[in-house]
């Protein structure tokens, strides 16, 4: 194949890619528990890259930093409408019933996690970042005892 045709089937399949990860985000947009649960992956993903940058097991990158913690901060923000009242029986959800019957303390945890990440986002160093880092992830424990079907 000339290198003309790999960069078209490159930039062809690239595309491809783009359109599924679309699709599937907009077919879980329509559903609220599907569109939690993938954002929730999200933040945890987040978590876990950013307990790296706390730990120091990865590189100081302040840039890195500020695009987890801003994506926190938005996904508190987001998740916040994604608990509608008619999703709390959904048997695929792993969301405690207790959220709707304390939707105000809920909502006030999720503030919290979207505060605490953007307080964590202006961290200059691992070590003024961990004590944020620690914060932050005991808001998110502390929400997932309460608020989060035990697994069995």
């Amino acid at each position: 194949m000339t290198p003309t045709r790999t960069v078209v089937w490159t930039a062809i399949a690239g595309a491809g890619l783009a359109l599924a990860v679309t699709a599937v985000q907009a077919s879980a947009a329509g559903n609220p528990v599907e569109e939690r649960q993938m954002t929730m992956k999200q933040v945890g993903s987040a978590m876990k890259d950013l307990s790296g940058l706390a730990s120091g097991q990865a590189p100081w990158d302040a840039a890195k930093l500020k695009d987890l913690t801003n994506g926190i901060a938005g996904s508190a923000k987001k998740l916040k409408s994604l608990y509608p009242a008619n999703t709390a029986a959904d048997p695929k959800t792993s969301a405690d019933p207790k959220i709707w019957t304390n939707k105000a303390d809920f909502d006030k945890r999720l503030a919290e996690m979207g505060t605490l990440a953007a307080a964590a986002s202006k961290a200059t160093s691992a070590e003024t970042f961990k004590p944020a880092f620690l914060a932050l992830a005991g808001t998110c424990k502390s929400c997932h005892d309460l608020y989060r079907k035990k697994k069995t």
